[in-house]
């Protein structure tokens, strides 16, 4: 005869549903809507100013003229922005949000140079070139880098 009881309640309270949770009586901290790595712009050091400038430079004189590039030229300016991007990377701390930021947009650089490299025929391999061109111009809107001139594609 307990059991009909302990069914009546158990029935009830299935039918109450949940307790409301009023936002007031949340003790929990408020979630950060945003963090330092966050901020736009973002913060860059003086070396990777300098790494950025150069692979700036090293892009801006492999374009010149806006003339269509041979395959050959293509290969050799990919080897070059690789070894500009391996200086850049070299002793930096990817461990942090920042830093991993930092680790993706040096990672759609190598993305566009491994194009340039291995892409079968110029126009795809001038795709590639496109790719790292508009990863630096995303770098000069995104981190603190006073003076940063954009690359027309």
């Amino acid at each position: 005869m307990q059991f009909l009881p302990m069914l009546a309640v158990v029935v009830g309270l299935g039918f109450a549903g949940p307790a409301p949770v009023h936002a007031d009586s949340d003790s929990r901290a408020a979630p950060r809507l945003s963090t330092p790595a966050d901020e736009i712009p973002r913060p860059a050091d003086e070396r990777l100013r300098a790494g950025m400038l150069d692979l700036r430079a090293l892009l801006a004189q492999g374009m010149e003229g806006g003339q269509p590039v041979a395959e050959a030229d293509y290969v050799a300016l990919a080897a070059k922005i690789e070894q500009q991007v391996q200086d850049i990377s070299a002793g930096r701390d990817f461990h942090n949000r920042a830093g991993r930021h930092l680790q993706w947009l040096l990672g759609d650089i190598t993305d566009g140079v491994q194009l340039m490299r291995d892409a079968p025929r110029a126009p795809a391999k001038r795709l590639g070139l496109m790719r790292v061109v508009e990863t630096l111009n995303y770098y000069g809107r995104e981190y603190d880098h006073p003076g940063w001139e954009p690359l027309k594609p």
